[in-house]
């Protein structure tokens, strides 16, 4: 007989979403580092670029097979095993730490970027500050996460870590997020002085940089869900989503630049303006 319980349906329904959506997503991120890897771009990149990409690619690998695995444990080895699914594996807990060694590197890359447009040390200092930050609280987050015997954290003593998640969540991620799309923004659509008449270049760029708000909604998503829900595991499937969404703006951002100085050598400019491409 099948076991009847409604908490099933909160727990492993959720689960299986966000790891079904999170392969996905990882199937672009991959496809999207093969098409880096096999462009001409690859070998005119900085080593800290290059290693940026061989990083995000990384993690999210390994992050994914270990969430592949938390769907064996509850489907396959513990199937029907109410105590066991009451519990959450050791890949969940830590998905804030996976999260944040990626968005730190990329959010420090993007804030580079404002810098070089804007020419501001302190406004580059500000968006560090909050990257950094933001990157701390998540680690802790995910440390007090794993604090149980045999690493394994009842799903309803998630709601002790409300106040610690709701800081790097909505403090301090949400914010450099937020900032770095409004920045970028600002500065691009001021580059377009430069030009004898309005381009794709800026406005694609301009796009790009819009794209990073989608961060911040899986992450205020991953914060609602979180809070007002803390017994379920609806949560897990924007937090799983978050880091794929990270990683997948970084390579587009980087494949898309061929394209980009293809369109700048069509077009006659009044003015130089570098966009750091």
């Amino acid at each position: 007989m099948p076991v009847s319980n409604p908490g099933i349906n909160l727990i492993l329904g959720p689960t299986i979403l966000g790891v079904i959506i999170n392969m996905f997503l990882f199937g672009i991120v991959f496809m999207q580092a093969v098409t880096y890897y096999t462009s001409s771009r690859y070998q005119k990149d900085s080593w800290a670029i290059k290693g940026l990409v061989s990083w995000v690619l990384l993690l999210d690998t390994f992050h994914s097979c270990a969430v592949i695995w938390v769907v064996w444990e509850y489907c396959i080895n513990h199937f029907g095993d109410l105590v066991f699914l009451g519990t959450t594996p050791w890949p969940f807990p830590t998905t804030p730490i996976f999260s944040a060694c990626a968005s730190v590197p990329i959010q420090i890359f993007l804030a580079w970027r404002v810098k070089l447009l804007s020419n501001s040390w302190p406004v580059f200092g500000v968006l560090l500050a909050l990257s950094v930050g933001s990157g701390i609280m998540a680690f802790i987050t995910g440390i007090r996460a794993v604090q149980a015997l045999n690493v394994f954290l009842p799903v309803q003593d998630f709601a002790t870590l409300i106040p610690v998640v709701d800081s790097w969540c909505d403090g301090l991620s949400v914010v450099c997020d937020l900032s770095l799309t409004l920045l970028l923004f600002l500065y691009l659509r001021r580059s377009r002085t430069g030009f004898a008449s309005p381009t794709p270049v800026i406005t694609r760029l301009t796009l790009q940089s819009i794209e990073t708000a989608s961060f911040s909604a899986c992450l205020v998503l991953d914060l609602i869900t979180f809070t007002s829900l803390p017994n379920t595991n609806f949560h897990f499937a924007f937090a799983l989503v978050a880091g794929r969404m990270y990683n997948n703006t970084l390579l587009t951002t980087l494949n898309g630049r061929d394209k980009i100085r293809e369109d700048l050598d069509g077009i006659n400019t009044t003015t130089s303006v570098s966009l750091h491409l």
